[in-house]
């Protein structure tokens, strides 16, 4: 049977808790999603919730609230997911691309601040793949940052919830992610002014012009079960994680960083000593599904030249994610384990 390359955790757990949602005729008065919304705030730290439909939505709410509009650039990574730039096209901003740095999935402090113009209204940046992005150092800019820790949700860094450093907080909930209410997800901040002007537009009622981005009741409920099992979730990636480390010490294949137990491992990016047709064909053989990591980095999204964005260029080629999620079975993972460290 072929093992897949992502799959959504989703248990009899999730079931009941949408069920209960029907036999109650909960499905617009908010319970579940505020419930949902008062969980992440105290694991994260951050006082004002709001649960959106989908990353875009929380983007475009986060823009809105920001008032960027027509000329206002934003910073965002090339090695980065699509919905920030989606959102920016539909307020007139402007994207402002930045390279990766030294072969890692993030840019320098230093590529970023070179992008900083009097036009600069935010800057985004977030935890690729469960890695962690030192994002503290961007506080001296004094311009709003956006933290999305869609990959990282539930993880610790220098010892503050993921994302403390944004003036946003930004997660989706899209089935790929480390907790999934089948799309959905969350925005985050500690101004109350630019929540109140967030919430506003979301809209929850009849009594205002609004967006409608609301989260429903039923994903509400999937999201209240999902962040109970959170830790859980975790633990048996970064087990899994592990694994795969053990077995790529005897080969000449690379991880992007070295093993810890403070990432999510949302995604288990490796880099094979070999070429991709190769790659592809063994893994094929074997019936286990690998996928680049990040086939479309957003420099080539908005059609700029891959030469200025050779980092971020040459690891979209290069990368490709192995299966990591909770519900491998252990006869799974080691097959892939073995054949990691088999791969030559």
């Amino acid at each position: 049977m072929k093992i897949l390359s992502s799959k959504p955790t989703i248990t009899r757990k999730e079931l009941e808790g949408v069920l209960d949602c029907l036999i109650h005729d909960e499905l617009n008065k908010g319970g579940p999603v505020k419930a949902f919304e008062t969980a992440l705030s105290e694991m994260t730290d951050f006082k004002y919730p709001l649960a959106v439909n989908s990353l875009v939505s929380a983007y475009l709410l986060i823009f809105k609230a920001l008032e960027i509009g027509s000329d206002d650039e934003v910073i965002i990574p090339s090695f980065f997911n699509n919905a920030a730039i989606s959102a920016l096209k539909l307020t007139g901003g402007i994207a402002k691309i930045v390279d990766s740095y030294n072969s890692s999935v993030f840019p320098s402090k230093e590529q970023i601040e070179e992008k900083i113009t009097d036009r600069t209204k935010a800057i985004i940046a977030g935890d690729v793949f469960g890695f962690h992005f030192e994002g503290e150092e961007l506080k001296e800019f004094n311009i709003p940052l956006i933290a999305d820790i869609s990959h990282s949700i539930g993880t610790e860094f220098n010892e503050k919830p993921a994302g403390s450093w944004g003036t946003f907080i930004v997660a989706s909930f899209a089935p790929s992610m480390i907790i999934t209410t089948g799309n959905g997800a969350m925005i985050l901040t500690n101004n109350s002014r630019l929540f109140s002007v967030m919430r506003e537009l979301r809209g929850y009622s009849e009594e205002s012009i609004n967006f409608d981005f609301t989260m429903t009741d039923l994903q509400g409920a999937m999201g209240i079960t999902q962040v109970m099992k959170l830790k859980d979730f975790i633990k048996r990636r970064r087990e899994i994680a592990k694994n795969y480390y053990d077995s790529l010490r005897i080969t000449t294949h690379k991880a992007l960083f070295p093993y810890s137990d403070s990432f999510a491992y949302q995604s288990f990016p490796l880099i094979f000593d070999t070429q991709g047709d190769k790659v592809e064909k063994y893994w094929k053989k074997w019936g286990i599904e690998i996928v680049k990591a990040m086939p479309y980095p957003l420099h080539v999204l908005t059609g700029l030249n891959g030469f200025d964005f050779s980092v971020a260029d040459r690891l979209s080629k290069k990368l490709y994610s192995v299966p990591i999620y909770p519900t491998l079975t252990k006869k799974e993972i080691d097959k892939i384990s073995k054949l990691l460290s088999a791969f030559i």
